[in-house]
């Protein structure tokens, strides 16, 4: 059954962003969200940035959200905290426990998010979860320990054999839009992978017509930030980019990365993820931050010759988000020769959809060192 986008700002969505907070926000004390807060002004730039603090998170206590408006920066950043807490309370029930090797799972197990120099083998008896196919629908098992996620627990055998990632790790308002999410975000996490060492070209993101992308750009410029973005598009051929921001006044590179099948969507995605990273550095919000994050950089060169983003070859989808998902799990599958597939993680007494998507075989950072 078709499932409309009625909402293309930044992201394709089943609704609007304010309607989306209306639910959520009287199930925050459900997830252990304890505070919202606004972080915009700790920087000059202006375009929203919001953090939710989850203080007895497994995975982690904070995470941020970034938006034109602040409905829609704030709801990213409670929507990535909710999708966590799935990964970290499963109710998963294990419908095998066996090898991959005794199973028909139509991919190779050593294809997923492994933990560096994983041991792993067709032959490790495994708990499995029931997933399904993003475009025949047909049932495909995930190893349950890649997808939990718990920072507090011993190191055990699980952490051997798999990354706790929460890539692929999502929530919508509907499970169309989580699964687009997720695959997105694992399509994005490919293109990454040798993005240094593989040619590609800078783009002028003053060439997009995206209203919304543009309304960034301008913000950074008004900011005087030095702006880079590089198309550095991977296997599927979605286009994807990296946006780096820097000024005098935060002498830091920071950096964005996005995947969308629009372009100038895609390039507004990494503009803004770059504006989060600032915020994240500024603020120290994140739990995850080093001191690392502080080096001071000079400016990235932005070469002479730009290309029009406008050039990039994009997709018009027809409005429907599951059609939107097919086609982008077909260009998955001619990568990689296996079928991408979701496992539901929505706890229906709370009834927010939340996914994990699997894209076995297509490279993930992590796995490009192990």
């Amino acid at each position: 059954m078709p499932e409309a986008i009625a909402y293309r700002t930044g992201a394709y969505r089943a609704v609007d962003p304010a309607r989306t907070w209306q639910r959520v926000e009287p199930a925050l004390e459900r997830f252990g969200i304890t505070r919202v807060a606004d972080i915009t002004r700790l920087d000059e730039i202006g375009l929203p940035v919001h953090v939710a603090y989850r203080p007895a998170g497994l995975a982690y206590a904070v995470s941020m959200g970034f938006g034109v408006t602040v409905p829609h920066s704030r709801v990213s950043a409670v929507m990535e905290s909710i999708e966590a807490w799935h990964a970290e309370n499963l109710r998963l029930p294990v419908v095998a426990r066996a090898p991959a090797a005794a199973l028909d799972l139509g991919y190779d197990v050593r294809g997923l998010i492994l933990a560096s120099r994983s041991p792993l083998t067709s032959q490790v008896v495994l708990d499995w979860a029931s997933g399904y196919g993003l475009l025949t629908g047909r049932e495909i098992l995930a190893p349950v320990d890649s997808i939990r996620l718990d920072g507090t627990e011993p190191r055990d055998w699980a952490t051997v054999l798999f990354r706790a990632t929460s890539e692929g790790l999502a929530t919508g308002n509907t499970e169309a839009e989580a699964v687009l999410h997720g695959l997105l975000e694992l399509i994005e996490r490919a293109s990454l992978v040798g993005r240094h060492t593989r040619p590609g070209r800078y783009v002028d993101p003053g060439t997009c017509d995206d209203p919304v992308t543009s309304q960034i750009y301008a913000a950074l410029r008004a900011a005087e930030c030095t702006v880079a973005v590089r198309d550095v598009t991977g296997p599927t051929g979605l286009p994807c980019y990296t946006a780096t921001i820097w000024s005098c006044d935060v002498p830091m590179r920071c950096a964005g990365f996005a995947c969308h099948l629009n372009p100038e969507i895609a390039l507004g995605r990494a503009l803004g993820e770059a504006v989060l990273t600032r915020l994240a550095a500024i603020s120290g919000a994140r739990d995850d931050i080093d001191g690392v994050a502080y080096r001071e950089m000079a400016e990235p060169v932005v070469p002479a010759a730009l290309a029009d983003v406008r050039d990039h070859d994009g997709w018009v989808d027809d409005g429907d988000l599951r059609s939107v998902i097919r086609h982008c799990a077909s260009l998955v599958a001619a990568a990689t020769g296996f079928e991408p597939f979701a496992v539901r993680l929505t706890h229906e007494d709370i009834g927010i959809p939340a996914v994990k998507v699997f894209t076995p075989g297509l490279r993930n950072l992590g796995q490009a060192s192990s």
